[in-house]
């Protein structure tokens, strides 16, 4: 069995044609490695690079991989010819298997796609772990001794051998979020974190960033934290912190945290126990739109999806021409609320997919 720890779902993207090149000319194939399930953003990402490789008449594969039971999925047409081929997958929900299936599954799907002849890898890891594992075998598979390019992109893990970071500024948009808040509570009020990872460099530089911004204000206080990674976890961490604590304002510092945190406020507002307390986040998923849009979160901060995709690419093509590579490209992140999400820029930032 080529795959055993996960199921993936392989893009094989050709760009200008090229699928039947010889192979002494055929164009660098690049490889997008993102965790299963990660919904919006991933595919923001995915389109992106594939816009990138079009016009460096690169190849792009796309692999989102899933954990599994040990179970192999073949093409759903073996004689499809159109210019993706897709392995077909089970649509699985992210979180249900551990932390370690999950890591396992990435791996994996980078020795699928190192397999299928990828020269560079794009990786949205799952974690630091995950992402040695990953390093180590682009150092071990590379061709005639060459090293397979790393770019990595939105996590910033204090890892060798990156050739380069795709991130947006982890601490600048921390303070978006705290400043936006402060804003929402007019100075002065109490404010909780949600979802700070203490072995997650981005999300602890989120953080650093909330906690400057709002430490300019000393009519606000940050009362508690409460750590969580998954929307149901999240959900009942801040039952539990609204339950023990007075709180005004909810810093969600992942996109679960957002989802859960509104998920309870709908509960509490359905049992007429009132809805005051405010919601800064940070994400583009299609539900926490849902939620913006309805006024049950007040603000989102939003990195730009397309531009992480299509700036790995460049990377990864002038890594393979010898070419200059920058060791980090920084995302702008813009704070998105209901009164201008609708607006055109915020459109295209928030759903690149829709022509």
């Amino acid at each position: 069995m080529a795959m055993t720890a996960a199921i993936c779902c392989l893009l094989l993207c050709v760009a200008c044609g090229m699928s039947n090149a010889d192979p002494a000319g055929s164009p660098p194939r690049i490889a997008l490695i993102t965790p299963a399930g990660t919904g919006e953003l991933a595919e923001a990402i995915r389109l992106g690079a594939e816009a990138a490789a079009k016009e460096a008449g690169a190849e792009l594969i796309t692999v989102e991989a899933f954990p599994s039971e040990g179970l192999t999925y073949a093409p759903s047409n073996p004689d499809f010819t159109a210019e993706q081929i897709k392995v077909k997958q089970e649509h699985l929900q992210n979180g249900i298997y551990p932390l370690s299936e999950r890591e396992r599954a990435q791996v994996d799907a980078v020795s699928l796609a190192l397999e299928q002849g990828a020269s560079a890898l794009l990786i949205d890891p799952l974690s630091q772990k995950a992402l040695i594992d990953i390093i180590e075998k682009a150092q071990t598979m590379g061709v005639n001794g060459v090293v397979i390019p790393v770019i990595l992109l939105n996590d910033e893990f204090p890892v060798k051998g990156i050739t380069s970071v795709i991130s947006m500024d982890n601490v600048e948009a921390g303070r978006q979020a705290g400043q936006a808040m402060a804003v929402l509570l007019g100075g002065r009020g109490r404010v909780a974190l949600l979802g700070p990872d203490p072995v997650n460099p981005g999300l602890i530089n989120r953080e650093q960033g909330v906690e400057e911004s709002l430490a300019q204000y000393p009519d606000i206080h940050v009362e508690t934290q409460s750590v969580c990674s998954t929307r149901d976890g999240c959900w009942q961490a801040t039952k539990q912190l609204l339950d023990q604590h007075q709180v005004d304002g909810l810093i969600a510092l992942q996109e679960p945290a957002s989802l859960g945190a509104a998920d309870e406020l709908n509960r509490r507002t359905s049992e007429k126990n009132g809805n005051k307390v405010k919601i800064v986040g940070f994400g583009s998923e299609q539900q926490q739109l849902e939620q913006l849009q309805e006024g049950k979160i007040q603000h989102l901060i939003v990195q730009n999806g397309f531009s992480a995709g299509y700036l790995g690419v460049n990377q990864a093509v002038a890594r393979l021409n010898n070419q200059q590579v920058q060791a980090r490209v920084t995302l702008e992140t813009k704070l998105v609320s209901t009164d201008n999400m609708f607006w055109m820029d915020n459109q295209k930032l928030l759903f690149p997919f829709v022509q």
